[in-house]
Formats: structure tokens, C-alpha cells, sequence
């Protein structure tokens, strides 16, 4: 009689499998493995699956998913090898749904020092995502009523979704979303880069509006969102907001959000700044265009810029964010 393998052996057994030609052989022992009572095996073994394509297997992945459910607790901790399984299924492109509706509403608590901790929640913000793939503006229901969920994650994976869908009704729920708000900027700056992304003015002057609010929240979400539109249009409503701006929190977010656009003007406007600006600010745009610290040119163009203004404090910065590796 063969001895049963641990856990370990078997996990080891999956990796092994992992960037190996694909065969009769692979899919029969991932089939195995997905056939396995550990969630960690179930999960290794679904992301093989995923990676490779194996589209053949969807239907053990959709088994495997179902026997997980009874007793979610006792049998996957986490949601290892559920959020694993819808992965893989998006992955190859799964078109039957079922296995994403389930996902798209399963909470489970787990047992934390002093209460519970919902732990499906990537569980839910993945299938979401699976499901507007799949079923179009079929899903908007299913969309609308996560986007009141309790855990940002899921409603940033909902403004995700929405901007997926790239339909008119999809866009209005966007654009209400963002005029409502959110008790989380980064589920608002989702929602305003998703109406960006469409490429209309109209979408440009909601963005403004929020980048003009007093609320720093707000005004920040907006900020990201604009940097990373990389819009053309957006460089002009950023440089208005910085030059009107006295916090130091929305001026730093600012000028970053001017370097993620990673237009030739922006870049001018804060290599200017670093030469001309006061060191406060020079430092504040020179923090900015770290994001392109990789960027020999820019590091060429900066150090004279950067040694002309006789600044010890910024000739330090420069030699330490920018030195080339």
C-alpha cells in the first residue's frame, strides 16, 4: 500500500508541474489535484490551470468550487482556493456564469481576535470583474448592488467593472457614483478614472469639479485619477489646482499626478519648477519626477538644472533618488 503524501508533498508535486510543456499527463495531475480536499493544493493546482490555459479543466474547477461552499470555514480557510478557482475560470475565459454569481454574494466570516473579518472579499471583487466579462450589461444589477458593499475593494472592483462594460448606462452609474461619492477616496478616484477613460469632455469637467473641492479627500481622488487618465487635457486643470492650492498634502499629489500623465509639457512645467520654483516646491516637483528616475535623459537633463540652483538640500535629493544604477 503507497504511503499517502503530506501536504507538503503534494504542494511540491504542483510546482513542479509549474512552466511544464503541456501534455496529457500535466492535465491529468492537475485534475487530480483539483480533486483534492485541501483548499492550498486546490488552489496551487487552479492557478497552474489559469496560466496555462486549460480551459479543459473549467468544469473540475467549477466542482471543486462548489465543494468548498458547504462548509467554507472548516474546509478553506480564506477563500484560498475559491479566489484561485474564479482566477483560473476568468483566466481561460470561462463563458458559464453560475460559478461567478456564487462568488459575486458569498461572505464569510471568520473568527479574528475580538469578533469577525469578512475574508471573501477579493473572493467577490474577482468575480464581479469575471462577471461583467461574461455577461455584459446582463451583470449592471448584480453591479449596482455591490457597489453599497462594506469593503472598498469590492466597490473599486465595481467602478472597474463598470469602466469594463464602456456602455452608456454603464457610465451614468459612474458618473452618479462619482457625484455622489464615496466614504473611500480610492473607490472615487475608480469611479472618476473609469469616466475618464471615455475620453469626453464632459468626463474632464466632473474630474475638475472634484479636483476643485475644499474636501482634500476629494480633491486628492481626483488628482490620482487625472495622473492616470494621461490625458492631454488633464495637464491644465492639475497646474491651475497646484498653483492655487495651499495644502502640502493636495500640492505633493498634484505634482505626482502631473508626472503620471508622462507628457513631454508636464515634464517641462517640473523641471522648471525644479530650477525656478522655491525649495520647498523645487524639492516637491524633484519628489515628483522620481516616478521616471529610470529615465537616463531625464536624469541628463535634471543635474545641471538641479546643480545651477546652488541648493545643497536638492543636489543631496537628486544624488540619491536619481543615481543610475
Amino acid at each position: 500500500m503507497a504511503a499517502r503524501l503530506s501536504l507538503d508533498d503534494k504542494l511540491e508535486a504542483i510546482r513542479k508541474l509549474r512552466g511544464g510543456p503541456l501534455s496529457a499527463e500535466l492535465t491529468a495531475e492537475l485534475k487530480k489535484a483539483i480533486a483534492d480536499r485541501s483548499n492550498f493544493v486546490v488552489a496551487a493546482a487552479a492557478e497552474i490551470v489559469g496560466d496555462q490555459t486549460l480551459i479543459e479543466l473549467a468544469g473540475d474547477l467549477e466542482k471543486a468550487f462548489d465543494r468548498f461552499l458547504p462548509n467554507p470555514i472548516r474546509d478553506d480557510k480564506l477563500c484560498r482556493a475559491k479566489i484561485a478557482i474564479v482566477q483560473a475560470l476568468d483566466r481561460v475565459e470561462h463563458m458559464r456564469s453560475a460559478v461567478f454569481e456564487r462568488a459575486s454574494t458569498h461572505i464569510q466570516l471568520e473568527p479574528v481576535f475580538g469578533g469577525s473579518e469578512d475574508t471573501a472579499a477579493p473572493l467577490r471583487s474577482a468575480a464581479l470583474i469575471a462577471l461583467a466579462r461574461v455577461e455584459g450589461s446582463q451583470a449592471l444589477p448584480r453591479l449596482v448592488d455591490a457597489m453599497v458593499d462594506k469593503c472598498k475593494d469590492v466597490r473599486i472592483a465595481v467602478a472597474q467593472a463598470l469602466s469594463y462594460l464602456n456602455t452608456e448606462a454603464a457610465g451614468l452609474l459612474l458618473r452618479l457614483k462619482a457625484r455622489i461619492g464615496d466614504a473611500d477616496p480610492e473607490v472615487l478616484s475608480e469611479c472618476l478614472a473609469g469616466l475618464l477613460a471615455d475620453g469626453g469632455a464632459d468626463s474632464l469637467a466632473i474630474a475638475r469639479e472634484a479636483l476643485d473641492s475644499e474636501d482634500e479627500d476629494r480633491c486628492e481622488a481626483a488628482a490620482i485619477a487625472l495622473g492616470k487618465s494621461r490625458r492631454a487635457d488633464a495637464f491644465e486643470p492639475l497646474r491651475d489646482r497646484w498653483s492655487r492650492s495651499f495644502s502640502s498634502v493636495i500640492r505633493q499629489q498634484v505634482l505626482l499626478s502631473i508626472a503620471m500623465l508622462r507628457q513631454s509639457s508636464a515634464i517641462d512645467y517640473l523641471v522648471e519648477l525644479v530650477g525656478t520654483a522655491s525649495e520647498k516646491d523645487a524639492l516637491l516637483a524633484l519628489a515628483a519626477l522620481k516616478v521616471h528616475s529610470h529615465d537616463p535623459r531625464l536624469r541628463e537633463r535634471l543635474a545641471p538644472v538641479v546643480q545651477a540652483t546652488g541648493k545643497p538640500a536638492l543636489v543631496t535629493r537628486f544624488a540619491r533618488d536619481f543615481r543610475a544604477d
